[in-house]
């Protein structure tokens, strides 16, 4: 039986809650393992065979690679300037590995 799309929904809710609730909560000293408690709920869930709508699975595996690129553009972001304090070397070095990456396909490609 697969679940509609609002079960769907509502069992990654409840898998977000609990996870952030265990990331909260669950300590061993000082070591908390924060929002990764989110994936192990999510694998625990699966183990007993818990499944999602296959559609809400997509969109929800898009939407999460989308929110992390976002999320790791405005932490990098502001700090990333093309002529910083080692950016022109740094641009430089990557415009050398380019070219001679490109020359070495060409002798490749003649051999």
């Amino acid at each position: 039986m697969t679940p509609s799309v609002t079960q769907s929904i509502v069992l990654l809710t409840l898998v977000v809650c609990l996870g952030l609730w265990a990331g909260e909560h669950l300590r061993i000293k000082n070591f908390s393992l924060g929002v990764t408690w989110i994936l192990f709920v999510g694998i625990i869930c699966s183990s007993f065979g818990i499944s999602i709508d296959p559609q809400v699975s997509h969109f929800a595996k898009n939407f999460g690679l989308i929110l992390f690129v976002y999320s790791i553009g405005l932490q990098v972001g502001p700090s990333f300037s093309p002529f910083g304090k080692n950016g022109l070397r740094l641009n430089m070095l990557a415009m050398t590995i380019v070219l001679l990456g490109r020359q070495g396909c060409h002798c490749v490609q003649s051999i």
